[in-house]
């Protein structure tokens, strides 16, 4: 007769701490303010300047504009 007496369930290799990484990792974040959609068109051109000039920064379009937007002084 073999014994099952040591075995558990769920993942043997996550530990608790990783466990609990990773549920903090899945939260929902609820943005600090209410978010806005901005959309519009520009000529193809323009979005592959737009879309070279991100990629070489290694960001994202949104994160390319939000970050320009953010360098406009406060008024």
């Amino acid at each position: 007769m073999s014994s099952f007496s040591k075995l558990s369930t769920g993942r043997p290799s996550q530990s608790a701490t990783a466990k609990a990484k990773l549920m903090e990792s899945l939260k929902d974040e609820v943005p600090a303010e209410q978010l806005q959609r901005v959309n519009f068109e520009v000529p193809r051109s323009k979005h592959a300047k737009l879309k070279i000039l991100a990629a070489k920064r290694n960001q994202s379009v949104k994160e390319f504009l939000t970050a320009y937007i953010d360098s406009f002084p406060d008024e």
